[in-house]
């Protein structure tokens, strides 16, 4: 039953800033890639898309002519699960999933948790679990390169939305594999066991890739170690190959990287040798190709503009000691790659409201290692608040109800001050929401309402409105 004269009546007030109206209107679809650089401490670039890394001197294995195709029933194209699929293809497996189940990234650690460890080998699979160490959702998959060490690996690799790339990753980095899934870089096959009649050879089994230190650059020397051997050989010699051709007459562990080797691919194989042991000889491992120097920065690079949704950030690239190196940019949320952001500037968009955004810059140049440096990240990102206030009375009670929202974060968490007349409380959001009953006297009151603010959503303006308390 109604009473006469108590009826609620809601009066609504907004605010709401007009950038936030206009990017709603203006803001489109964004698309990823990644872009090249040299190795450095966590996780670095080293190359970008197929033509680029093959430029590059670091091979896509002939993915970039055949991505067309599905292998393992993966999706073709750019995708982690069909370049992944396609090397195991390359290296000797039939073209049928050895497993039956689900295809995701995520899930092949799982269904092949049998070959599954924490050993780096050359042409294993990378794997990432479900949101591990920077990967999304859906998981991640690489191949392997290299092995620089127990603790940081060299992998190609190609991304949903994304760009083929080769890229250095330490243990420290944050961006370590879950574990590494063994489908062809291990022996399948079981040594026979030996009878009393036929005693086995004692054999050496490589555990262990070898190592090559230093860059590949014309006029220096590299050194490679011999890996790990299980037993420990009396003797070691290494084999250097140039584009496939042996290097004749060098079978130390340094390789000087002369004129004549400028551009070319170098890979090694490590022999193991001893006496009542036969002679063992390493699988081939790419070391890379020769470049003619590296390039330096000589002046920094920076970034300019506000971190708030719609607004544009401006990357301004340093100096390098190369006058004719190009220019390259990667913009990053909270370190990924951002689809499609390759331009000297990014607008905001609503996917970065809370995220660190930051950019990488690279410098390069054909033959010669080419130079990153990522321009350090803003705060998270933030966007405006709109405030909603709505009043009424009921039973002598001034009543208002306050709504906060803010593109691209919900529900907004934190404290409204709300005053009406002269009360006056700080109440805490729920679901973005704040609802208050006040007894008061009859008669017009002025009610002032303002978001406090938080990490990602700020202080709001002042908002006001009135209630007829009756």
């Amino acid at each position: 039953m109604r009473t006469p004269g108590r009826t609620a009546r809601w009066g609504t007030t907004t605010a709401a800033s007009a950038l936030v109206a206009s990017y709603l209107v203006l803001a489109g679809p964004s698309t990823t890639t990644s872009d090249p650089v040299i190795r450095s401490a966590g996780t670095t670039y080293l190359c970008s898309d197929y033509a680029g890394c093959n430029r590059a001197g670091y091979s896509d294995a002939g993915y970039g002519a055949a991505n067309g195709t599905m292998y393992w029933q993966m999706y073709a194209g750019h995708n982690c699960t069909n370049y992944a699929a396609y090397r195991m293809i390359q290296a000797g497996m039939p073209n049928k999933r050895p497993w039956v189940g689900g295809g995701n990234a995520s899930e092949w650690g799982k269904y092949m948790s049998s070959i599954t460890d924490q050993t780096p080998n050359v042409g294993a699979i990378a794997w990432w679990g479900k949101y591990a160490n920077g990967a999304g959702s859906a998981g991640h998959l690489a191949y392997v390169e290299r092995v620089v060490s127990p603790d940081e690996i060299i992998v190609s690799e190609d991304s949903w939305g994304g760009t083929f790339h080769w890229r250095s990753i330490t243990r420290a980095s944050g961006r370590w594999p879950t574990g590494f899934i063994h489908f062809v870089d291990r022996p399948t096959t079981p040594t026979p066991t030996p009878t009393p009649e036929q005693p086995a050879d004692p054999v050496f089994t490589l555990t262990g890739a070898p190592v090559v230190n230093g860059p590949l650059v014309v006029d220096t020397t590299v050194s490679a170690t011999a890996g790990t051997w299980s037993p420990v050989p009396a003797e070691n010699r290494w084999r250097w190959f140039a584009d496939g051709v042996r290097i004749a007459d060098n079978i130390s562990s340094s390789l000087p990287l002369t004129a004549d080797l400028l551009g070319k691919q170098i890979s090694l194989r490590v022999v193991a040798r001893q006496d009542g042991y036969p002679t063992e000889v390493s699988p081939f491992y790419d070391v890379g190709p020769v470049v003619a120097g590296i390039v330096h920065p000589t002046t920094p690079a920076t970034m300019t503009g506000t971190p708030e949704l719609g607004q544009v950030l401006t990357v301004t690239p340093g100096g390098y000691d190369q006058p004719d190196a190009t220019v390259g940019y990667q913009w990053l949320r909270d370190g990924a790659p951002i689809a499609g952001a390759t331009g000297a500037t990014y607008q905001l968009a609503v996917e970065d409201v809370g995220t660190s955004v930051a950019v990488r810059v690279t410098g390069e140049k054909p033959q010669f290692l080419a130079h990153a440096e990522t321009v350090p990240a803003t705060p998270p990102v933030t966007s405006p608040a709109v405030v909603t206030l709505k009043t009424k009375s009921k039973n002598g009670r001034a009543i208002a109800k306050v709504r906060v929202t803010a593109v691209g974060k919900l529900p907004v968490k934190g404290k409204v001050l709300v005053r009406i007349g002269s009360w006056k409380s700080e109440v805490r959001l729920r679901d973005g929401l704040v609802k208050v009953k006040v007894p008061m006297a009859r008669g017009p009151k002025a009610v002032r309402v303002r978001y406090l603010g938080s990490t990602v959503v700020p202080r709001s303006a002042k908002v006001t409105g009135t209630v007829d308390v009756s």
